[in-house]
Formats: C-alpha cells, sequence, structure tokens
C-alpha cells in the first residue's frame, strides 16, 4: 500500500552557507568534533568492514575444508582403480608375452622405471593385439585420473589451510580496527560534552521532512519505512538496532526487515544493488557520502535523507543540499 508522507518542511536548506556578519564563529572543540566525529565513523566502518571480511573467510574456510574429505576420498579410490586395472594388465601381458616370446614387452616390463613408464613404453610397441591395446588405454586413463585426483585432494588441502590463515588475519584486522575506532569515539565523546548549548543544538537542528512523498512497494521503499519507525532513535557507534543505529547499522537494520540481509559496512553497502544517478533518485535509494565511503543513508524523496546521522544525534531527515562528499547512490 502507498504511503504519503505529509509533514510541513521546515524552513529553507542551503548548501553550508556563510555565516551572517558578526555571528559567533564555532568553539575549537566544535571544529575538532567535526573531526573527530568522521574519522571515528570511518574507523568504525572499517571495524565493520572486517567483520564483513571474517565472516566471508569463515565461510570459505568452511567450505574449503568440507572439499578435502571428499577430495581425499576420490583420490583413494582412482588410486585403488588404478593398482587394480594395472595389476591385471601388467599380469596379462606378462603371462602373454611369455607364453608368445614376445621379448620386447617383457624388456618393456623389466625396463620401466614405474607402472605410468611401462604403460608409456607398451604404447610405442606394434606386438600387442588390439584387446591389448585397449586394456592398456584404459589403464593409462585410470593413471591420469589418479595422477589428477590426487593433485586435488592436494590442492583442496591447500586451500583449506590458506581460507584458515585468512580468516585469523581478518580477525585480527577486527580487533585492530575496533581499537582504533573506540579511541577515536571516546575523544569526540569528550569533545561534544564540550560544547555549548547552542551548539549542540545547531547540531541536531531539524533540517525538514519529506512532503507529500508516495511511497512504492519496492523493497527500497519498504525498507525506508521501516527506518521511519525508528526515527527520533538515538545514534549508537556500532548499533543495529532496534534501540540505537550508526549509519550502516540502520540500512542494515531496515533492509532486514523486509528479507535482504545487506553487508555491515556503508562501503560494502554501496556494491549492492544497481547504480543510480543522483537526479533519478526515488525514495528508498541508498545514498552514500566521502571516499572512501564511509556514511550512508536512505532518501526519502524532496531532497531529504533519512540517516542515523552522528554521534549526540538522533535518527532523523538531513537535507541532501547539506550533506558534504555526495559519492553515489544504488537501487535495490
Amino acid at each position: 500500500m502507498a504511503l504519503i508522507l505529509g509533514v510541513v518542511l521546515v524552513g529553507p536548506a542551503y548548501a553550508d552557507p556563510p555565516p551572517p556578519p558578526g555571528a559567533p564563529k564555532p568553539s575549537d572543540a566544535a571544529a575538532q568534533l567535526a573531526s573527530a566525529q568522521h574519522e571515528a565513523e570511518a574507523l568504525t566502518e572499517q571495524w565493520h568492514a572486517a567483520k564483513d571480511q571474517l565472516d566471508a573467510r569463515n565461510e570459505q574456510a568452511q567450505r574449503a575444508q568440507a572439499a578435502v574429505e571428499p577430495s581425499r576420498q576420490a583420490a583413494e579410490r582412482a588410486q585403488a582403480a588404478e593398482e587394480k586395472f594395472r595389476v591385471q594388465v601388467v599380469d596379462k601381458v606378462t603371462s602373454e608375452a611369455m607364453e608368445s616370446g614376445r621379448l620386447d614387452e617383457l624388456n618393456a616390463l623389466v625396463l620401466s622405471d614405474s607402472p605410468s613408464d611401462f604403460l608409456d613404453q607398451m604404447t610405442t610397441l606394434e606386438s600387442f593385439t588390439s584387446d591389448q591395446k585397449a586394456m592398456l588405454d584404459q589403464a593409462q586413463a585410470l593413471v591420469a585420473a589418479a595422477t589428477e585426483a590426487r593433485t586435488e585432494a592436494g590442492n583442496a588441502v591447500t586451500r583449506a589451510q590458506e581460507a584458515a590463515a585468512q580468516a585469523r588475519t581478518a580477525l585480527d584486522e577486527i580487533g585492530v580496527r575496533k581499537q582504533q575506532a573506540d579511541t577515536r569515539i571516546a575523544q569526540a565523546q569528550q569533545l561534544l560534552g564540550r560544547l555549548s548549548p547552542a551548539e549542540k543544538a545547531a547540531r541536531t537542528a531539524d533540517e525538514g521532512s519529506p512532503l507529500g512523498v508516495v511511497l512504492g512497494t519496492s523493497k527500497g521503499a519498504l525498507a525506508l519505512k521501516a527506518a521511519m519507525s525508528r526515527m527520533g532513535g538515538p545514534y549508537v557507534w556500532g548499533g543495529t538496532g532496534p534501540r540505537g543505529f550508526d549509519c550502516s547499522g540502520l540500512v542494515y537494520w531496515a533492509f532486514k526487515r523486509v528479507g535482504i540481509t545487506m553487508p555491515r559496512s556503508a562501503a560494502s553497502q554501496a556494491s549492492v544493488g544497481k547504480p543510480v544517478q543522483k537526479s533519478d533518485l526515488q525514495p528508498g535509494d541508498l545514498i552514500f557520502f566521502y571516499s572512501p565511503i564511509t556514511h550512508v543513508g536512505i532518501y526519502a524523496g524532496n531532497g531529504k535523507v533519512l540517516n542515523a546521522v552522528q554521534t549526540g544525534d538522533t535518527v532523523r531527515y538531513s537535507d541532501l543540499s547539506r550533506m558534504k562528499s555526495y559519492a553515489g547512490a544504488r537501487r535495490l
């Protein structure tokens, strides 16, 4: 069912207007907070990306490990089939050679360094029958299959070991990124506490709401509707709801509500769906900011973006024209 948003816009939107003459400049704490906020968000998103990578590496390691035993068993079956048939061929050819006096076949057997070498030498002789040749061809095919199976079994073990090592590296990366993010988050929280009441109010000022927007039934529109139900919820570093969110956590939660499991980081979310031009934005499209991408919101129509804005703030609408470093949009 379509949903109409009919909230009156609050004031005009401007793209970072210069302060009027005589207006107080932002305090050092406000400037430092803006920098700390961006860096903390970037580090948090790197932490999310490391967790995404760990999940992917663990799945890869599990698949690789699961392939080891079947590969080993296939190699054993191929080896047994090769040995059984080869013995039959060697015994048959040797017996027939002794009975017929064809010494070239006996010499091939005696002078061969390996069963495979024996088969190679036998194929160059012209003294064996068509039946013998058919048996030799089959034996050679079994040797080749066994060799390939043994190689694949060895490769499966190698892949499993490499995947496990990559998973361990990804796990270590999570710890590093989390520690870096926590340090910068703590600094941002301290700087937030140093802001004046007026500066705090300015950071969380209402930037208006979409007016008369009709939401369709696309997955993105339904996810937007889900995200709207969390309006006013607090910004929480690393939060995936339902009581608090960071920017990518809100997107993750909202799309999960409509049956789509997104990657956890904003940068990874930017690879989902198909690209959309800024001039063609529709409600439910994902909008990304900065390079590399560290912030994401959901387009709500009429130039508004629903997002978990920043520390000390809430889930609310932001004016797209005032948001810095637009990086692109995607549609699911």
